[in-house]
């Protein structure tokens, strides 16, 4: 029969697109959700039922006038077709992949065209196409069970057009070229594993290459359609290598905004909780350290701020988060160092010369442990009691204080060269203190007062012709001393009782009454407390 190309203008090869169109809108995105896999090479098989558009699919005994009104013309006489594919999967949404189609057209074979009485093609051998793509497929809804896609991307295609075919000279093949695009449902059986359906179509450039007519090469008006379409309907498998995971992101990073130099800080880093293990996390520092670890420690050498970054990585994807630290000078509490106390030992009333290196200090206090205290350093003082005193200098600034302490002796030169005290007189057989031995005893305790590192032994004595036991009454003797001495406040630890006896020196002779009246008596025997 005899076509004529006025009646095939190129809305009906473009109408050969919309018959698959609606699968993409029943897609079921809002299904289960369902991990895809994603960083992973990919495989994919598929299966389709073939159609083609071009300048011979009318040539059956259907009125060539219908063409307008048939967009599946190109499926009246169905072909097939079969494909691999291997790819690599950039996340859950994008992956890219070659594919390599085998076709079989049954309309691009046996047959013969005319166009206005002009032959073109007379008895094409074989239906065969070939196709080598390369295609980039997008699932807007990766983490539903069941998703649309979308395919582009461009082929290579060999089909049966020839040179001699187009207008030229010898037999080569045409290779033909163009835009490949396909919706689809890309369903997930596993992680792993899915089937697909999907409709896909190549426009094949330039009109000769896929079925070897092109009327435009004989001069015939009206054709303007410059490709042919291929177009597949069908589904296969697919199948990842690598096993579904989560890419760790982070969600908290915790930093200290700022740092003394020298001093440690805690840094911690916080990934979503579903991240695909095995998780690794890497620090750099901004001062040319870094460290691996969630949570780590790590302080600052010299001043700045400091751009601190924390990458953390899987499998499956990286983050990476910033945050500044600011390292300023630690503050300087104040030091005290040689203090000390000029001379360390004195007499009452002589002058001390407290002293410090002090360094960063507001404020100096010396306190010299007798209630009364100084501002300033050096400072002097002077000490109206006898005794053991410690010094103490305080040192206080904004952040901090410092003490040090000084001991300092204070002694009294009248002490020193105390060597005796008042004896007291007993009356014959008496151990009770007379008026005038307490008299001579006060004169004692102001001494001892005064002199508190003297202590004292008091020996008593009797003259031998007195009643009673000498070592018994000599005793009373000298514990009635010991106790007027505690009963005036002198402590007892420093007071000693020895009853003697009898005084080896006593002679009845020498008194005209009773005995001898200068043996009956205590003596008070100061000495050093020191070893008493």
């Amino acid at each position: 029969m005899t076509l004529s190309t006025a009646e095939k203008p190129t809305t009906r090869r473009l109408s050969s697109l919309l018959p698959w169109c609606a699968a993409f809108l029943v897609a079921a995105s809002a299904q289960a959700q369902v991990v895809r896999p994603s960083n992973s090479v990919y495989v994919l098989l598929r299966g389709a039922v073939a159609g083609y558009n071009g300048d011979l699919d009318l040539n059956s005994d259907a009125d060539p006038t219908e063409a307008e009104i048939q967009p599946l013309r190109g499926f009246e006489e169905p072909g097939f077709g079969v494909s691999a594919e291997i790819g690599y999967l950039f996340n859950r949404n994008l992956s890219f992949g070659i594919a390599g189609w085998y076709q079989d057209l049954p309309n691009l074979g046996d047959r013969q065209v005319s166009i206005r009485g002009v032959p073109i093609i007379n008895n094409v051998e074989g239906g065969e196409a070939y196709q080598l793509q390369a295609l980039f497929r997008i699932l807007p809804f990766a983490s539903a069970r069941i998703s649309p896609f979308i395919e582009l991307g461009g082929a290579l295609v060999s089909g049966q057009g020839t040179e001699d075919e187009r207008g030229g000279t010898g037999d080569g093949d045409v290779l033909g070229y163009g835009p490949v695009g396909g919706l689809g449902l890309d369903i997930a059986l596993t992680p792993q594993l899915g089937i697909f359906l999907g409709a896909q179509s190549t426009v094949v450039f330039p009109d000769v290459a896929l079925d070897g007519a092109d009327p435009s090469v004989f001069n015939v008006e009206g054709d303007d359609a410059e490709y042919d379409i291929i177009t597949n309907l069908g589904g296969g498998l697919r199948f990842a290598f690598k096993a579904p995971g989560t890419a760790v992101e982070i969600e908290g990073l915790e930093c200290p905004a700022e740092l003394e130099t020298g001093e440690a800080g805690s840094f911690m880093v916080m990934t979503n909780v579903d991240a695909t293990a095995p998780v690794t996390t890497t620090w750099q520092w901004g001062d040319g350290a870094s460290s691996s670890g969630m949570t780590m420690s790590h302080s600052f050498s010299a001043p700045g701020t400091y751009t601190v970054s924390a990458m953390v990585m899987n499998d499956f994807g990286d983050d990476t988060e910033t945050c500044l630290v600011t390292v300023v000078e630690p503050p300087t509490p104040p030091s005290l160092a040689g203090c000390r106390a000029t001379p360390s030992s004195a007499n009452v009333g002589d002058s001390f010369t407290v002293d410090a290196t002090v360094t960063d200090a507001d404020e100096v206090t010396v306190d010299f442990g007798d209630g009364t205290t100084a501002s300033a350093l050096p400072a002097r003082h002077a000490y109206a009691e006898t005794g053991s005193y410690t010094v103490t200098i305080t040192a206080t600034n904004e952040y901090g204080t410092d003490t040090c302490t000084i001991p300092v002796t204070v002694g009294d030169a009248y002490c020193a060269g105390v060597a005796e005290l008042n004896p007291v007189f007993f009356g014959y057989g008496a151990t009770t203190l007379t008026a005038d031995a307490t008299g001579r005893l006060d004169e004692n305790v102001e001494i001892l007062r005064r002199c508190p590192d003297v202590c004292v032994t008091v020996n008593g004595y009797s003259d031998g012709s007195e009643p009673g036991d000498a070592l018994r009454v000599s005793q009373a003797r000298a514990d009635a001393v010991v106790q007027y001495y505690v009963g005036q406040g002198i402590a007892a630890d420093r007071l000693r009782a020895v009853g003697r006896g009898v005084d080896p020196d006593a002679n009845s002779k020498e008194d005209p009454g009773p005995g001898d009246s200068r043996a009956r008596r205590a003596d008070s025997i100061p000495s050093s407390c020191a070893g008493f």
